[in-house]
């Protein structure tokens, strides 16, 4: 398994690439811009684009859909109560003084679905609260590392869970009892060791959360 994280866009958005080493297909996860250097690190990994993914449609997560499907034609997943966002982005962004593209989603995704990256299958789960309609995608598998292939566990969580707080829920569609519960019972019942990568911030652990994130 490839995996590797970017800050990209106005906001510092953590976009994701995760590939599977055998057969160089690969996802990308909330690219929020600086689209020149998503392409460079897939270049660089000899990676195909098969996905790019959504874990919600606030704009500073999708700004760079649109530029990175034309270059690629690689197809936009999310959920479809997301969707409707996604054409808003440009409009939103102008709020903050900020640029992001317009875009349209190719394909929709929901809790319970199986995203399969080349060999690599990722758990779609549940994690609205911050948004509409968040999703998290929980997968596993051995990376290289200087003492041999090392066992990761991970969950890809958007907006939901950050290192010492949670995602806002003061915009349209949020709801801070529904997120609450989602992090307890979608991430926090993964074994602690897993690797929590967030929308912003630092990676952290579902270990750490649980015993010291002020919101539990």
């Amino acid at each position: 398994m490839i995996l590797k994280m970017l800050m990209t866009g106005p906001l510092q958005v953590n976009c994701y690439i995760v590939g599977d080493e055998e057969t160089r297909e690969a996802g990308v996860f909330d690219p929020g811009g600086d689209v020149d250097d998503i392409l460079s690190v897939l270049e660089s990994e000899d990676l195909s684009l098969s996905c790019i993914v959504n874990t919600h449609a606030h704009w500073d997560h999708v700004g760079g859909n649109r530029a990175l499907q034309e270059r690629t034609g690689a197809p936009i997943l999310l959920h479809a109560d997301e969707a409707p966002s996604l054409g808003a982005a440009s409009t939103r962004a102008q709020v903050y003084g900020c640029e992001a593209d317009d875009s349209e989603a190719t394909r929709f995704l929901k809790a319970g679905d199986i995203l399969e990256i080349g060999g690599l299958s990722l758990q779609v789960v549940d994690l609205r609260g911050h948004s509409p309609a968040g999703l998290g995608f929980v997968f596993e598998g051995d990376m290289a590392a200087e003492s041999g292939p090392q066992h990761i566990r991970a969950v890809i969580c958007g907006d939901a869970l950050f290192a010492g707080s949670i995602g806002r829920t003061d915009f349209p569609g949020g709801d801070m009892e529904l997120l609450l519960e989602n992090i307890r019972s979608r991430i926090f019942t993964l074994p602690d060791d897993t690797l929590v990568l967030p929308g912003h911030g630092p990676v952290t652990t579902v270990g750490r959360e649980k015993t010291s994130n002020p919101f539990f």
